[in-house]
């Protein structure tokens, strides 16, 4: 889900900074094969780091904190400047961004600062950060659809809901067993369109009956 993500980072930075004209690309794999910013500037994209955090052990669940550092790289001779517009822009389109489909929450900045001029080339860089869900035996998590990544982030909401069925089996008193005890679990995850669970026009309503 790791390069799921990155990749669905690069698309929409690349479709929100297409105007600059910018180099856009993942982190190469060698870091001596590093290119150059050329004059209109170059965003590298990669995974950084992730936190974990048990927040179930029924089935076994883990939030994930995923972290993404996007470096940017501006030649300009004259001024630092040329780099505030790219950041601005940046943060716009990563905010809110939603880079897979399944149980996760929206992108948001975590940090961003300044890194170091070389050779001319003023050095920028911004960390993101996304709520995923690791769940046991389970991988529930998909590309995000193009045309969502694509789109300007101000036209957008959630577009995807994650629902979730959990079922629970339970025996009573047997021989000497305790009572109310679980027997076995059922986790059912399905991701849908939002337009497509919208019920609030027609009124309608849903239910599940467990027998």
């Amino acid at each position: 889900m790791l390069a799921e993500a990155e990749a669905a980072i690069v698309k929409r930075v690349e479709a929100i900074l297409a105007p600059f004209e910018v180099t856009i690309a993942p982190f190469p794999g060698d870091s001596d094969q590093q290119p150059k910013p050329g004059r209109k500037g170059m965003i590298l994209i990669g995974y950084k780091r992730s936190r974990h955090r048990v927040t179930s052990i029924q089935p076994m669940t883990v939030e994930i904190i995923a972290e993404f550092e996007l470096s940017l790289q501006l030649k300009d001779l004259r001024t630092h400047r040329g780099a505030y517009p790219l950041l601005d822009a940046v943060r716009y389109a990563i905010t809110g961004l939603i880079p897979l489909k399944g149980p996760l929450s929206k992108c948001y900045p975590v940090q961003e600062g300044f890194i170091k001029t070389d050779d001319s080339v003023w050095y920028y860089a911004m960390v993101v950060a996304v709520a995923m869900m690791q769940i046991e035996g389970q991988q529930p998590y998909t590309a995000a659809d193009i045309d969502y990544l694509t789109r300007d982030p101000a036209l957008g909401v959630r577009p995807y809901n994650a629902t979730q069925i959990q079922v629970a089996v339970r025996r009573s008193r047997v021989d000497d067993l305790p009572d109310n005890v679980v027997d076995r679990t059922f986790v059912v995850i399905e991701s849908v369109p939002t337009g497509l669970m919208d019920f609030s026009d027609s009124g309608a309503s849903q239910y599940i009956e467990i027998l």
